[in-house]
């Protein structure tokens, strides 16, 4: 950047060391250029200063989120050795919570797993396939819940309830 500022300051002392007639247009025009150039040779200057000036704090930014990270997953590492024995004891108790089921798309046959407490729910449940978007299993009030497939099957056999 101060080789901008250098090459600024030459050519007006180019201009400086001429004799130009002062009331000469041509004069007045390479005068009001080489003061713009100066301008712009020191606002590039104040940027490249404000550059560095940014790199600097952004590097110590960078710098005290290292030492913090390092800091949190230490402490992280720590606690995770002395939760491993409480870790067992906690798994067994999610084993006999989390009771879900599967239910193999119609269309795309993937595997579409939901928790089983939709089919104690009250309300009219829809589960889609995430892959395709279809319907996999509806929860019918008071019908247990029904597949996609069951659903179908039921709308192609005659009628019996008219009987």
């Amino acid at each position: 950047m101060s080789d901008v500022r250098k090459k600024v300051a030459y050519l007006k002392g180019l201009v400086d060391g001429m004799d130009l007639n002062p009331e000469n247009k041509e004069t007045r025009l390479l005068k009001e250029i080489v003061e713009v150039l100066e301008q712009m040779a020191e606002a590039l200057h104040e940027l490249h200063e404000d550059y560095e000036e940014l790199e600097e704090y952004l590097e110590s930014i960078d710098e005290d989120l290292y030492d913090l990270e390092d800091e949190v997953y230490d402490d992280d590492d720590e606690e995770d050795e002395d939760d491993d024995e409480y870790d067992d004891e906690e798994d067994e108790d999610d084993e006999d919570e989390g009771d879900y089921i599967e239910v193999e798309c119609p269309k795309c046959h993937e595997i579409v797993c939901f928790d089983a407490d939709v089919l104690d729910d009250e309300d009219v449940v829809e589960v889609t396939c995430p892959n395709c978007e279809t319907v996999v299993f509806i929860n019918d009030e008071g019908d247990g819940g029904t597949t996609a497939k069951s659903k179908e099957e039921k709308k192609n056999s005659p009628d019996t309830d008219d009987i």
